[in-house]
């Protein structure tokens, strides 16, 4: 079937749109036939007809496409959680990348407390400044707050020759005064130390 995209008028001869009824110039009314168009307007018609619904159609994929980006925001690590962390749930390690769409069957684990303070301690006494002697050495150990159990720690001296640590054991090397730092979870406890000539 043709598409009507012009008629022409059986009065006056003149060619108008095929959706009117009467003739605009001289008001004759169509026959309800009405005289088909041209083959090669009606081909014009329905490429214009084709690519203004093929234009809709493209807009309305991208639209669709845009609206279901997932938010960059909403799939980044959580702060606090970086990928290699075990879940415990299946022995696997790292964090997926996908979202889950569902709610997980089991309770995740309760996360490790947070370091807040650490503080170095002598014989179970909190100290921030000690004195030992050239060749002695005495074991220093720490607290945190809050209490962490088997809470590791790494020992550092400012200035190895006037004292050396291991593990928290103090060494001095030579007369002077240097700053022991303890370092549990990043969070640094600290010390002085003051090393005395052997009398």
């Amino acid at each position: 079937m043709a598409v009507i995209s012009e008629v022409k008028c059986g009065r006056c001869d003149r060619r108008y749109s095929g959706f009117r009824s009467r003739c605009p110039y001289c008001g004759a009314r169509r026959n309800k036939r009405g005289k088909h168009a041209d083959e090669a307007d009606n081909a014009k018609a329905k490429l214009i007809i084709g690519v203004v619904l093929l234009v809709l159609l493209i807009g309305a994929t991208m639209v669709l496409l845009i609206t279901n980006l997932p938010d960059p925001e909403a799939s980044a690590s959580p702060t606090g959680v970086s990928p290699g962390v075990s879940d415990g749930s299946d022995g696997v390690t790292g964090v997926s990348s996908s979202p889950s769409l569902s709610p997980s069957p089991s309770p995740s684990p309760s996360p490790s407390p947070v370091v807040d303070v650490v503080v170095i301690t002598y014989q179970g006494t909190t100290t921030n400044d000690f004195t030992i002697g050239v060749n002695e050495s005495i074991q220093m150990g720490f607290k945190t707050q809050p209490a962490i159990e088997d809470a590791e720690a790494t020992w550092e001296s400012s200035d190895e020759d006037i004292f050396q640590v291991v593990d928290g054991k103090c060494t001095g090397i030579s007369p002077g005064t240097a700053t022991l730092y303890c370092y549990v979870d990043g969070i640094p406890g600290e010390s002085i130390v003051r090393v005395t000539a052997a009398e």
